[in-house]
């Protein structure tokens, strides 16, 4: 969910031309509000402890998916000014 949610933000930043810091920036954005809703909310509305574990999880998978695209738009960015 969290790849599919960066892809989009990137894919509607760069359809929109809305220039390279915000294609950049838009896809990191969604992601991380994604794992602080998972992390924040799942205790909370449900109310228990256990059903926590998953979003915890995907709350610090979503950093490594977060590095991996920081990793590929520094290369991207990288060839471009090649």
């Amino acid at each position: 969910m969290n790849v599919v949610a960066m892809a989009l933000g990137f894919a509607i930043a760069t359809l929109t031309r809305l220039g390279e810091k915000y294609v950049t920036a838009i896809p990191v954005e969604v992601g991380i509000q994604n794992g602080t809703l998972a992390i924040a909310s799942t205790p909370t509305l449900l109310n228990t402890s256990t059903i926590a574990i998953p979003g915890a999880i995907y709350g610090l998978l979503i950093f490594l998916t977060g590095a991996g695209f920081a990793w590929w738009t520094s290369c991207r960015q990288g060839l471009l000014k090649a």
